[in-house]
Parts: structure tokens; C-alpha cells; sequence
């Protein structure tokens, strides 16, 4: 049998962890220890499936470094791809489901390339591993993550939502990770296009961004809803929960094109 601690131990000691520093600390102290302990579950549950082995290196040799030889490519970004204005988001918003820049005169081509190329980008954001933990560890982009969190948090109070303390550490949870794709979302237009620029309260963003907003939220519903229902108590009949995720993924979208664009190397 393996010395490791198994991960059910894990995830339990987490779970309880989570629950004490919710109560006796803040938000961004529980989303921490769910990070640090669903990373550490996953790494030991594949350690105890053999997909991977810890080994120690003897002093002095080196090994050749593993460096991936496929990279998943998107589609080649549009000829067309407008500039447009994206001010602060609001939740009523995303209420409907109607096509992305519905009110935009655009053709029937240029709508295609820009949804083919939306998608693309939400597969690299939707499929990527370790997103919290990765994010986490970023001192750069973690605290977009947590003012969005708060800010998600906040909202769903004033709209009547009450919290069950014992399934919040998985809301929250849920809501982290649908900030930091939006924060990688916009990390990605700034390394495109360089510092955002801004009229008055609104950045200039592109279209297909737009588009890669709502296709991310759709892959992310179904999977997310259990976890943001586990943590709610009651709720008010005239406000749908699932409004809760692409609110966070657009604010901290929004959030982060304030922020300075990101070294391009560090990101390569």
C-alpha cells in the first residue's frame, strides 16, 4: 500500500479545512485551502494509479527535460475582427441567450470565422489543467480573481440569495474558476493587442471576444450549477442562479484589461 495518504482522506481534510476557514477567516483564505487541497488530492490520485512515480534524482546527474512536442492550435484569428466597446458588466445582461452582438451589423461570414475562432479559445481556457492553482500562485492575476469572487458574492446577496456555509467553499470554488478564465481570456486579448486602451469607463476589446465569453459560459454551465447550488440555502424565484457564472467570468474579464498587460515571455 502506498505511504501517501489516500485521496478521499484529502479531499475530506479539506473539506473541513475549508468550512473552518470560511468561518474564521474570509473568502480568499477558503478558496486558497480548496485549491492547495483538491491539487494535492489530484496529485496523489495519480500517483496512486501509476500514472506517474516520485523519483529522486542522485546528486549531480541530470536528466533531459520533457518539453511537449503537440500544441493544440486555434484557428487563424479572423480578417475581420472589429474593435468594440465593453463597459463594466451587468448581471441582466446574460439573462438571454441570444447570439453574441445580435445588435451589430455584421455578415453571416465574419460571424462564422469569429464563432469558429471563439471556439477554439474556449477549448484551450475550458480543456486547460490546474487553472487554480495555477492561478493561485500568480501574484499578478490572483487578485482580480478574488475582488471578482467578492464582488460575485456581493451580488448574490443583494439579489436575495441566501448561502449554506456548509456547500459555500464549493460555490465559491465555482465562481474562482469562472474568474480565472476570464482573467486568462483577457490576459490573452493584452497580449494580442498590448495595453488596453479605454474610453471613459469602457475598454476596447474585439469581437470574437464577445463571442468566446458566451461559448466558455455554455461549456461551463452544466458542469458548475451543482456546485453553486450545493451552496445556497434559498433563493429568490425572479433570479436565475446560473447568471452567477458569466457575470464572474466578464468581471473578471473586465477587472483584469485594467491591470498591465502581461510579460510575453513569461507567458510563452
Amino acid at each position: 500500500m502506498s505511504r501517501l495518504i489516500r485521496r478521499p482522506v484529502i479531499l475530506g481534510a479539506t473539506l473541513v479545512l475549508s468550512v473552518i476557514a470560511l468561518l474564521r477567516f474570509n473568502v480568499p483564505a477558503t478558496v486558497l485551502v480548496m485549491v492547495v487541497g483538491v491539487t494535492t488530492a489530484v496529485l496523489v490520485g495519480r500517483h496512486q494509479a501509476g500514472l506517474f512515480k516520485i523519483r529522486v534524482r542522485p546528486r549531480g546527474r541530470r536528466e533531459p527535460v520533457w518539453q511537449p512536442k503537440v500544441h493544440h492550435k486555434e484557428l487563424p484569428a479572423p480578417a475581420d475582427d472589429p474593435v468594440i466597446a465593453f463597459g463594466e458588466p451587468v448581471v441582466e445582461l446574460f439573462a438571454s441567450r441570444t447570439p453574441p452582438l445580435s445588435h451589430l451589423p455584421l455578415s453571416a461570414t465574419v460571424r462564422s470565422q469569429l464563432d469558429g475562432f471563439a471556439l477554439g479559445r474556449t477549448r484551450r481556457i475550458v480543456e486547460a489543467p490546474d487553472l487554480l492553482a495555477h492561478a493561485a500562485a500568480d501574484a499578478e492575476s490572483w487578485p482580480f480573481v478574488e475582488t471578482t469572487v467578492q464582488k460575485t458574492l456581493a451580488l448574490a446577496h443583494s439579489r436575495g440569495i441566501q448561502l449554506d456555509p456548509a456547500g459555500q467553499p464549493r460555490l465559491t470554488q465555482a465562481l474562482a474558476l469562472s474568474a480565472v478564465q476570464g482573467v486568462l481570456l483577457a490576459e490573452w486579448r493584452q497580449l494580442e493587442d498590448g495595453q488596453t486602451i479605454w474610453d471613459g469607463t469602457s475598454a476596447r476589446i474585439r469581437a470574437s471576444d464577445a463571442f468566446a465569453i458566451q461559448h466558455i459560459t455554455e461549456a461551463m454551465e452544466r458542469r458548475q450549477l451543482p456546485e453553486l447550488f450545493a451552496g445556497i440555502a434559498r433563493r429568490p424565484p425572479d433570479f436565475e442562479v446560473r447568471l452567477l457564472l458569466p457575470y464572474a467570468l466578464a468581471t473578471a474579464f473586465y477587472l483584469r484589461l485594467r491591470g498591465p498587460a502581461p510579460n510575453a515571455t513569461a507567458a510563452a
